[in-house]
């Protein structure tokens, strides 16, 4: 009974976040990225799609726990494009947010060193796709006091409509407090993203050719894990030029 009130507590916490946060701003749906790209616009997009698809640990602070940690989680992201409406030749109708599911596994590979994959099946409707890992290091634990420092390593690929392909890696310093099932993180790091446009007469930059732009700056997070038994809740904000709202539901291990 107690497992079957958990559930039921946990799931009502889940319902009301994700209503609260995604239904009324987003719904899944792709990226309208407009044509006639200049290099300045071209980078600007970059800016706001690349670094903010950049990785997203979503996790409990604390370390899996060796070779037997194990987690399983499906993500929610929410995307702010409405400034892409605005760049090349403009969009009459500009989108306010995006938001896409992404599949995430998480393992505990040796001592305080975690693996996290992502990535998020080619969909119709979306015309999204991606894939990435990040590494983490649980560097440092307080033996008398619940608080950890983790240093993180992250990449992510991403394919918008086939017309914008970005690769972002970035790097993070993590602190965590933990308090009995409840568990916050702040943390920040760099990030860079390189986005490659599609040419051509189905593409979107000004000079019809394939090309390339960077994009970089300093990243910033604050979450939440709420731990229920085996079934966690993860809230998270990110922020590099635009703020990414997220969550995930998952088992840990």
């Amino acid at each position: 009974m107690g497992d079957m009130r958990s559930w039921s507590r946990f799931l009502s916490i889940l319902s009301a976040f994700c209503a609260a946060l995604f239904i009324p701003r987003a719904a899944p749906a792709k990226v309208d990225i407009p044509t006639g790209l200049d290099r300045g616009d071209r980078r600007e997009i970059v800016r706001i799609l690349g670094l903010a698809s950049g990785g997203k640990i979503l996790s409990d602070p604390y370390p899996l726990g060796g070779y037997q940690g194990l987690e399983v989680g499906v993500s929610v992201e929410n995307l702010p494009v409405e400034d892409l409406g605005r760049l090349g030749n403009s969009l009459a109708t500009p989108q306010k947010d995006v938001a896409y599911p992404k599949l995430a596994i998480g393992k505990g590979l040796y001592d305080n060193i975690d693996l996290f994959v992502h990535f998020i099946p080619y969909s119709e409707k979306t015309e999204i796709s991606q894939y990435g890992g990040t590494l983490r290091w649980g560097a440092y634990q307080a033996k008398f006091l619940p608080l950890s420092l983790s240093l993180l390593a992250h990449f992510n690929n991403a394919n918008f409509s086939n017309l914008l392909l970005t690769r972002t890696i970035g790097a993070d310093v993590i602190g965590g407090i933990n308090v009995d099932t409840v568990a916050l993180f702040v943390g920040g790091g760099p990030v860079q993203s390189r986005g490659r446009f599609a040419g051509g007469a189905q593409g979107i930059t000004d000079s019809g050719f394939l090309e390339s732009e960077t994009a970089k700056g300093f990243h910033t997070v604050i979450g939440a894990n709420v731990q229920i038994s085996r079934a966690f809740l993860t809230a998270q904000i990110d922020r590099y030029v635009t703020t990414v709202y997220s969550a995930k539901l998952g088992l840990r291990f």
